[in-house]
């Protein structure tokens, strides 16, 4: 490592005074110098510098803490733009581009529309030299292009002064003045703490945040149940009115009731005082002329005696009717039992002559079977105690015995 070191410097007036009378007699300009403006339409090479807040040009901070897009604190909560960052937002996004709004603004100026002449309208006709279809949709085409990333501006070279003196080197070895671990005790020291720092400060909102939502839900409980103690009482007090009300209707429709009875019990003893002498005198008229008469005694003599009578003589013939038939019916059923009994009879005495039949052909088919067996058995005998006899014995005992068989 070689540090240069400290030599007085030497004045520069000597070095400088030479250069610029030289630079005066080999140079010679008509006009001063002067930087050449960029046309319009053309484009730059790098990005535009970003405006400051008092509109020089300044570097985008290579620190996220000063970063005012970064957000802080807890990000789950709402963010919440001050009014001030607003109006700067908005100034920005104006001050942006004026080219741009200016083209925007004069897009959104309607053109005068001249109006046709009467029975006439207006109507698109191409004038180019060479005429073109003209469809309900434009071709299209996808072309793709590939442009250069915008490059950063490079930073200006930092002024360096003309080197005077003598320079002269030292050897300096490893840990002579930097020792990492007894320099990074602080580095660490600082980066913990201001971490333990930030993620106490967002545990403490986080918790405030969560005190202030148990609060408000206590506040809405609390409110709530007032609210249903105050529903309640007006309800009560409008049960309260409407039963009033009710009392009021009742105890009005009672005293309107009772007069109206008192009236009618006044006029029925009035009319009662004064028709009872005329009921009993028109009566007493009306029965001497023989106008009232018992209707009972002439319903039963003019109504009931002729239907009963009429109605007993239809039942008297249905009664005979039913007794001839039911004769009929009984006379018919004693010949058809006694014809069943004669045919019953004939069935079991042809039935047990054809059991007999069976049974005694049974009983044949047994004897012979029986004498069949017994003939067989004193054939075998006498073959078992016969002497062997010859081939040409043999053949006649055999002749015999199929004989017998």
């Amino acid at each position: 490592l070689a540090v240069p070191s400290s030599q007085p410097q030497q004045p520069q007036q000597s070095l400088t005074a030479p250069l610029s009378a030289m630079a005066e007699v080999a140079y010679q300009h008509a006009e001063e110098p002067r930087s050449v403006a960029a046309h319009r339409g053309t484009k730059s090479k790098y990005r535009p510098p970003q405006q400051g807040e008092f509109g020089n040009s300044m570097v985008a901070p290579a620190n996220i803490m000063f970063d005012r897009r970064v957000v802080r604190g807890n990000t789950y909560a709402a963010q919440i733009i001050p009014p001030a960052m607003q109006a700067e937002m908005q100034t920005r996004a104006k001050l942006a581009n004026p080219v741009r709004r200016k083209q925007q603004n004069l897009h959104d100026q309607p053109m005068d529309d001249v109006p046709p002449v009467e029975n006439r309208k207006h109507m698109d006709v191409q004038t180019e030299a060479y005429l073109e279809e003209l469809t309900d949709r434009v071709i299209e085409a996808d072309m793709d292009t590939q442009t250069d990333a915008f490059l950063d501006r490079p930073a200006a070279p930092i002024f360096v002064p003309m080197k005077t003196g003598v320079d002269a080197d030292t050897q300096i070895y490893e840990g002579d003045l930097f020792d990492f671990d007894v320099e990074v005790d602080p580095i660490l020291e600082v980066l913990v703490g201001k971490t333990l720092e930030q993620s106490m400060l967002e545990v403490m909102e986080e918790e405030e945040l969560a005190a202030m939502k148990e609060h408000q839900d206590h506040f809405e409980q609390v409110r709530n149940v007032e609210l249903a103690e105050t529903q309640r009482m007006e309800e009560a007090e409008k049960r309260r009115f409407e039963e009033k009300e009710r009392r009021i209707a009742q105890e009005q429709a009672r005293v309107q009731r009772e007069a109206q009875i008192t009236e009618k019990v006044a006029a029925h003893k009035f009319t009662k005082g004064y028709l009872q002498d005329l009921h009993s005198a028109v009566f007493q008229n009306l029965h001497e002329t023989g106008f009232f008469y018992n209707p009972l005694e002439r319903e039963v003599a003019t109504e009931f005696l002729p239907w009963l009578v009429s109605d007993v003589q239809t039942r008297v013939a249905r009664i005979v009717t039913s007794r001839a038939i039911a004769a009929d019916i009984i006379a018919a059923a004693v010949t058809a039992q006694q014809t069943l009994l004669e045919e019953a009879g004939v069935l079991r005495q042809s039935v047990a002559e054809q059991k007999a039949a069976a049974e005694q052909k049974e009983a044949d088919e047994a004897a012979a079977a029986a004498a069949a067996a017994e003939a067989a058995r004193l054939a075998a005998e006498a073959a078992e105690n016969a002497p062997a006899p010859d081939e040409g014995g043999e053949g006649d005992g055999d002749d015999a015995a199929a004989q017998e068989e």
